[in-house]
């Protein structure tokens, strides 16, 4: 096999030249791509920039965010003096904002931004004030009368036209009812107020009884038996049986009968029947109850002690049933 000849001191001088250009060639190309990348992209070298926390956040109206900060760093040296941040919040008005962070270190190039998303919400329900109990009850046939309401927001103020009533109660069937009311503030924040009504018939087992064998005057409420007296009536035909109802109540009045046959002053005057039967105090008798009603009977009215008269007075109410019996 031939052998390649030596290479002369020449030719390996121009040899390793050769070598030598092209890896200064390399070189140079190489710090021309870095060059290059250095100051025509931003953020070649490598940095740790990011939020502490969320980066979405919801704050109430009216307060304020306390911002959890981020991390920039680059091969752990702290760039936080390279942070500059902004924000455009307005916690006195409900909305969606932004706090952007921005590292920025011009000689090596860097510039990033992050941002974190802060809405600020109501969360806070509308006051709502009923000027009624919780639970009523309301007396058979007579007219349901809607209380007065108010509605007050921490936003929007004043929004009491803003309430609806649903109004279910029905007053002339005995039963449960509910009245609801309900409203809502800008941000949808709802308020619910209920009140029970019970419509019942006020004087479902109240009631006066007078037995006129017994001469007895018996006070029922709901059907507890709360009051008694002896009594003394008229003759069968000057206090008539059958079913009546309070209908006037007077702390004095004058009875006076026909032709004056008795013009006398009364303290305590329950009528019944129009304004010629009723119960009442008489300073003129001594004894009430038993058979005086045989011997001594009223023009009619029905006579108690001064004392039971009073009572009798404080504990009914105009419309209570009457009902004189045998």
């Amino acid at each position: 096999m031939a052998r390649s000849k030596n290479l002369s001191v020449e030719d390996r001088i121009t040899r390793n030249r050769k070598i030598g250009l092209i890896i200064k060639l390399i070189i140079l190309f190489l710090l021309l791509v870095i060059i290059f990348l250095f100051w025509f992209k931003k953020n070649v070298i490598p940095t740790d920039f990011r939020l502490k926390g969320k980066e979405n956040v919801e704050v109430h109206y009216g307060d304020t965010y306390k911002d959890e900060g981020y991390i920039a760093t680059l091969f752990s040296r702290d760039l936080s003096s390279k942070v500059t941040v902004k924000d455009n919040i307005d916690y006195k008005k409900i909305g969606k904002y932004k706090i952007d962070y921005t590292l920025e270190v011009k000689p090596l190039n860097i510039y990033k931004v992050i941002t974190r998303n802060v809405a600020v919400i109501d969360a806070i329900p509308p006051e709502l004030k009923v000027e009624m109990d919780d639970e009523v009850v309301w007396d058979m046939d007579e007219e349901f009368v809607v209380p007065k309401y108010t509605a007050t927001d921490n936003i929007d103020g004043d929004i009491t036209n803003k309430v609806v009533v649903d109004n279910k109660v029905n007053v002339s069937v005995e039963g449960d009812y509910t009245v609801t009311f309900t409203v809502s503030d800008s941000s949808n924040n709802k308020v619910e107020k209920k009140i029970k009504v019970t419509v019942e018939d006020r004087w479902k087992n109240t009631y006066i009884i007078v037995t006129k064998s017994r001469q007895t005057l018996e006070y029922y409420e709901k059907g507890v038996l709360v009051f008694t007296s002896p009594v003394v009536t008229g003759n069968d035909y000057d206090t008539p049986l059958g079913n009546w109802r309070v209908n006037n109540k007077l702390p004095t009045a004058r009875l006076v009968g026909p032709n004056r046959e008795w013009d006398v002053y009364v303290n305590w005057w329950i009528a019944f029947i129009g304004s010629s039967h009723g119960f009442h105090d008489s300073s003129w008798r001594t004894e009430f109850g038993g058979n005086v009603w045989t011997y001594n009977p009223t023009h009619g009215c029905i006579n108690l002690p001064k004392d039971k008269a009073y009572e009798l007075y404080q504990w009914v109410e105009v419309g209570t049933p009457v009902y004189i019996v045998s």
